[in-house]
């Protein structure tokens, strides 16, 4: 995967993929995701690349009975680009 800062990827879980990236993928990656932030080493999963991604979908709640798109980080290793042929 080409990391741009702005790009809007759809991804996919890999086979090596946890639960926590699958389902966030699962639940929030309908629309795709935009590119916020790109970590080479990141301390959060044992010093390997990740990235902060937001979804485009507004499924999240904002606490005030709204929506909100979530957006966290997912380790790169964990995640495939879906490529429309």
């Amino acid at each position: 995967m080409q990391i741009e800062i702005g790009n809007v990827v759809f991804i996919k879980p890999n086979s090596s993929a946890c639960s926590r990236t699958k389902n966030r993928i699962r639940e929030h990656g309908d629309e795709g995701f935009r590119i916020d932030q790109f970590n080479p080493g990141s301390w959060l999963f044992g010093n390997s690349p990740a990235v902060r991604f937001t979804a485009l979908t507004c499924l999240a709640s904002d606490g005030s009975g709204g929506k909100e798109s979530w957006s966290g980080w997912l380790p790169l290793l964990e995640v495939e680009e879906v490529v429309n042929a």
